[in-house]
């Protein structure tokens, strides 16, 4: 079976380099990373087995809810499942998160550290959700 597919969207070269070594070397998954909202839409072209994206919410020219709504709309039922990885507050963005399709979040200061244990078990939640549809 091969490695599940994980679209990574950061703008930081540090932040991208790490998530997805670890991502990859630690817990097996495949990623391809990207850094805006526009290599979002050619990466999903190109590439027709992602199976799950990760996004920083602060993204250059938008942010990864936005970035959301445009992939999922406003669907009952995300197409993909899209992860918020961010440092922000969760509070204030939770709501509009979710209804513009966000699956899941994940607090960068306390969860992103060290083996990334809790962003891979947030990955693989939502992989075994949507496989079960």
């Amino acid at each position: 079976m091969a490695a599940p597919h994980v679209l990574l969207v950061e703008d930081s070269n540090f932040m991208a380099t790490r998530v997805a070594e670890t991502l990859e070397e630690i817990h097996g998954f495949y990623v391809t990373t990207v850094d805006t909202a526009d290599d979002v839409k050619s990466a999903l072209t190109e590439y027709d087995d992602i199976e799950c994206i990760v996004t920083n919410y602060e993204l250059p020219e938008t942010n990864g809810v936005k970035l959301a709504a445009s992939i999922n709309g406003r669907n009952e039922e995300p197409a993909i499942p899209i992860i918020i990885l961010t440092g922000k507050e969760l509070e204030p963005i939770a709501s509009d998160a979710i209804r513009a399709g966000v699956t899941e979040f994940v607090y960068k200061g306390d969860h992103a550290t060290g083996e990334m244990d809790v962003l891979a078990n947030r990955i693989s939640l939502v992989l075994k959700a949507y496989s079960d549809r």
